[in-house]
């Protein structure tokens, strides 16, 4: 089955007729923050699905229905201005009217509902009267908040409390106002409307607004609505100012705008895909995590995950940041302030470990669930160290090795007292709470790690990829200690990741697949199963050289490479299922580590079909974005992609994904420290003349490149502007399997490091996997 040859061949990425939006027919996502409104296309909120306005992960508006003239308003169109912004326009008929007037029989009342959200929403309604004939009519909005946390929603209620709802006439406010108790623990939660400008003074009926309208010929009424959200014992108000008028973070998005990484190219879905998910990345942000301006976090995605999580915000800085070194500045500020510091069984939590996930909504607030600061993930630790030295890379900035120096350490004491719970070297978990995660490796859905014959893999567990995560944690702590001039620290986790180096090999390969197991199970035996798991080896470079085609090949045979990226499990294997979590569907965040394995490798043939496959599937896509994830079905199958059901989109990692698989093509690589900017063998597909990326930040320098591809195949490159110093040179891929290269260590001398000084050279050198004695 590892027929490279025989995988689907990729369509070439174009603008396609399809427009799948994973979150249809509830077109209308708007957000901000901890702020998320999710609405039918006439802005109405049912009580169907995910329909509502949420804030800290707790719905406070459930119910949202206009009448005008005692008629539900048609609809006519609505859309996004911003991430946060949104108009709507609809219509509703005035009966009777003739040809000749003055009342004509196409005279309606046309209804402009704009609303903007953050710190709970605002809302602006303006009803005209196109018509020569003065109108008197009654407007009314029914309103309904359940306070359900947004993890209930779509399934079984696991708290309920009281709502009381008052009027208050002088102040006109409707307040609906939430008490819950569970055990020990009680929360308070409120909605306030508040009538903050209307043409016509507001009267309340149950859980209703009405106001009669008195409208001239071709008149019109307008009001203007705020919806507070009670947290902690605070309101949280929205900004009032017109959603036509600038606002202070309008001028902080443009000024990021400009000054971002964005790319120029003949293929418009390509340029048009990027430059979504970098606007993603930033409208993803969470303004109420923020530890500095130029510091911050992005939500997950959106609906479903807002807040902090640990191994999303740090794998979305490192892969995004081309588009510029915020969202590594923030995520590590973050996630070292929330580093666990005690043992809690109930949270998952252990001494030096990383938060996996932080809610604010209900069932984390009464202690339900243990998501309040939970802590059940083997990746986050890892990915701190590699994300501390990544932004070393992109900036420079030692001072923030020293900064964070001890947290990175300490995630190393967690893996060696907690981590290896045998001693055998290897990284095993175990689920501690019983209402936690069974798996705290990649794929961290319960059902996720099976054995060949279906069967579930009871834990304790030691994954193939969490071992390969924790061996580039090893090499980037050594790099990081060596840059901070402690040379004898830093051989004792080279000498760590070249034990866990020769022995994960021997444990996890399996000769006759030429690939290697999932995992381990509790007795240490293989677990044979054909999924995606190994392909992370690949980016780290654990896999030995001779190995490495192989396990390319198998990753893009036809059982796990549909057309669009690699499934998360075989085709073949009895659990598959293309709409299955981690069972088969197609994740962009682990493929761009796929394709970023292949570049480490030089394999370039599969590069250009990986990349291929995933810029054809975001052509099909509302906005040209891809999802959470795809549905697993084969090319064969489906000749469009497949949407997961209740996929996030956007969702910060497959945003970061896209910005990512850019950088590989371009085989770019920094090394700020050295104000060196690395070509590795830059590789334009067949289908892509040209590409030109503007605002590269590396250090204290910016330069713009621009690429083009020959009738060779080769890519060819010119430094356009510069401002600054900054040394851009073409270096081979540093564990290059292509015949008649000789590898990264061979040509090191030939590159610009020879004049950097030592202790920065061998870093970089640790850094691109030069760890041997």
């Amino acid at each position: 089955m590892n027929d490279f040859a025989s995988s689907p061949i990729p369509e070439v990425p174009h603008l396609a007729r399809t427009d799948l939006d994973p979150h249809h027919p509830r077109h209308t996502v708007v957000y901000q923050g901890y702020t998320v409104l999710v609405t039918c296309q006439d802005g109405t909120l049912r009580g169907e699905g995910y329909e509502g306005l949420y804030d800290f992960d707790t719905r406070i508006l459930s119910r949202y229905r206009i009448t005008l003239d005692g008629q539900e308003p048609k609809y006519v169109s609505s859309g996004e201005l911003e991430s946060e912004r949104w108009n709507a326009r609809l219509r509703v008929t005035r009966p009777g009217g003739d040809d000749r007037g003055p009342k004509l029989p196409q005279d309606q009342f046309e209804i402009a509902l704009t609303r903007w959200v953050g710190r709970g929403m605002a809302e602006e309604l303006v009803v005209r009267n196109h018509s020569m004939v003065p109108a008197k009519t009654e407007l009314v909005i029914e309103l309904d908040a359940d306070f359900a946390d947004v993890q209930e929603v779509g399934g079984q209620r696991r708290q309920r409390g009281t709502t009381e709802v008052t009027w208050n006439a002088a102040e006109r406010t409707l307040l609906f106002d939430y008490h819950v108790e569970q055990q020990s623990h009680s929360l308070h939660r409120a909605m306030r409307l508040r009538v903050v400008e209307a043409d016509a003074e507001p009267r309340r009926d149950g859980r209703a607004l009405h106001f009669t309208l008195q409208l001239p010929a071709r008149g019109y009424w307008a009001a203007r609505l705020a919806y507070d959200s009670l947290v902690d014992g605070t309101w949280r108000e929205p900004p009032l100012d017109s959603p036509t008028e600038k606002t202070p973070r309008d001028s902080i998005r443009e000024s990021w705008r400009r000054q971002r990484a964005s790319i120029e190219c003949c293929q418009p879905v390509v340029a048009q895909t990027f430059e979504q998910a970098a606007d993603d990345l930033f409208a993803l942000r969470n303004w109420e995590l923020d530890p500095a301006p130029d510091a911050w976090v992005p939500n997950a995605g959106v609906p479903t995950f807002t807040g902090l999580f640990g191994r999303d915000s740090l794998t979305a800085a490192w892969q995004g940041a081309l588009i510029g070194p915020e969202m590594m500045r923030g995520a590590l500020a973050v996630i070292a302030a929330t580093q666990a510091d005690s043992s809690s069984a109930w949270r998952d939590e252990e001494p030096g470990k990383m938060i996996h996930e932080m809610r604010r909504g209900p069932l984390s607030e009464l202690d339900i669930i243990p998501q309040r600061a939970y802590y059940g993930t083997q990746t986050s630790p890892a990915m701190f160290a590699l994300a501390l030295s990544e932004f070393w890379h992109w900036t420079g900035n030692t001072a923030a090795l020293h900064e964070y120096r001890d947290a990175a350490l300490r995630t190393f004491e967690w893996a060696e007292r907690y981590g290896d719970r045998d001693g055998d070297g290897f990284l095993e978990y175990v689920q501690r709470s019983p209402k936690g995660l069974k798996n705290h490796a990649w794929k961290d859905s319960n059902e996720a790690i099976r054995y060949p014959d279906g069967a579930i893999v009871e834990n304790p567990i030691a994954t193939v990829e969490e071992q390969a995560f924790h061996f580039i944690a090893l090499q980037r702590m050594a790099e990081i200690l060596v840059a901070l001039g402690e040379e004898q620290r830093a051989e004792e986790f080279l000498n760590r990741a070249r034990a866990l180096k020769r022995r994960w090999h021997e444990a996890f390969w399996m000769e006759s697949e030429g690939f290697y197991a999932m995992a381990l199970d509790p007795d240490k035996h293989l677990v044979r199963t054909i999924g995606s798991n190994p392909g992370h080896a690949l980016a780290v470079g654990i896999v030995p050289r001779e190995s490495a085609r192989s396990v390319a090949d198998r990753l893009m045979a036809p059982d796990l490479f549909s057309g669009w990226g690699v499934r998360t499990l075989s085709s073949l294997h009895p659990s598959y299922n293309p709409y299955a979590y981690h069972l088969g569907t197609v994740w962009p965040v682990e493929n761009a580590t796929f394709a970023l394995g292949f570049k480490r490798y030089g394999l370039d043939e599969h590069v250009e079909r990986l990349v291929t496959a995933l810029f054809a599937a975001a052509g099909h896509f509302h906005d040209l974005r891809l999802p959470e994830l795809l549905g697993g079905h084969g090319r064969d199958e489906s000749p469009i992609p497949t949407i997961y059901p209740q996929a996030n989109s956007p969702q910060a990692w497959s945003a970061s994904a896209t910005v990512q698989l850019v950088q590989i093509m371009l085989g770019l690589y920094p090394f700020a420290p050295a104000r060196t900017l690395a070509l590795m063998r830059p590789q334009l597909p067949a289908w892509l003349d040209a590409v030109t990326l503007r605002n590269i930040r590396v250090g204290d320098a910016v330069v713009s490149i621009r690429f083009n591809r020959q009738d060779d195949g080769t890519t060819t490159y010119e430094v356009i502007e510069q401002a600054g110093t900054l040394f851009v040179v073409t270096v081979p891929p540093p564990n290059d399997v292509s015949p008649g290269q000789a590898g990264w260590t061979a040509q090191l001398k030939s590159w610009a490091l020879d004049h950097v000084p030592g202790g920065t050279a061998r870093a970089i050198r640790i850094a691109l996997g030069d760890i041997e004695d």
